[in-house]
């Protein structure tokens, strides 16, 4: 194990992490085409030792056409989620090996020499510039929109432009947050309106959570980690 290690750049732990995944489980791939960025859904098959990864290629029947993105030699950030004691987000990078169509339509992958991991539970709070509109909880009226700065387990913290009417009147209030994590999908959670800055640009609002672990874990996962 010790060889391993040192060839892989990995501890004993980090395998372990690796190892976690199984046949079925979900994984977030990203990858770059010459026009944008793609972030999808996938499933893992297996892996060959420290050899590589085998993930299923992306429905692009849902995704739509991958092949300007993925193809040999282009890099890909695989995410998941390991759902222990704990609850971490892992990611690393990798490059595509292969891209296999017969007998199944598979990628082969680099096995990475780094992972990258986030408690899920943790309140570290992790920088970001992610989109959200605001609603009244009593009304579900429209009241803003804004950005996530940074968020974490517990709570996070919004921006507001100075130049949105009344964006400064929200002191107190309980609010609906429509977080949009990606293009393909929003999460709504809850919380109370804690304290208020502002500066010359921005009304800055901390944010305290409502219990909503399963809906956080799965939002984090998708925003937190970017490598």
């Amino acid at each position: 194990m010790a060889i391993l290690k040192e060839k892989s750049g990995l501890s004993n732990d980090d395998l372990r992490k690796l190892r976690s995944m199984h046949p079925g489980m979900t994984l977030d791939i990203q990858v770059k085409s010459p026009s944008a960025t793609k972030r999808v859904r996938t499933e893992f098959v297996g892996m060959d030792g420290t050899r590589c990864i085998i993930l299923r290629h992306p429905d692009e029947g849902r995704w739509g056409s991958m092949k300007d993105a993925i193809y040999a030699d282009n890099q890909i950030i695989v995410r998941y989620i390991l759902e222990d004691e704990t609850g971490e987000v892992i990611a690393f990078k990798s490059n595509i090996l292969l891209v296999a169509t017969r007998p199944s339509h598979l990628l082969f992958i680099s096995f990475p020499i780094a992972i990258q991991n986030q408690g899920l539970r943790s309140d570290k709070r992790v920088f970001t510039r992610t989109p959200v509109e605001l609603f009244d909880v009593a009304t579900n009226k429209t009241l803003f929109e804004g950005l996530v700065l940074d968020i974490s387990s517990s709570g996070c913290r919004i921006g507001i432009r100075r130049d949105v009417p009344d964006g400064g009147k929200l002191a107190g209030k309980t609010l609906k947050m429509a977080i949009k994590a990606s293009k393909e999908k929003s999460y709504e959670v809850k919380g109370q309106v804690m304290n208020q800055r502002a500066d010359e640009t921005y009304f800055y609002y901390g944010i305290k959570f409502e219990a909503q672990e399963a809906l956080l874990t799965e939002l984090l996962s998708e925003i937190l980690i970017d490598v």
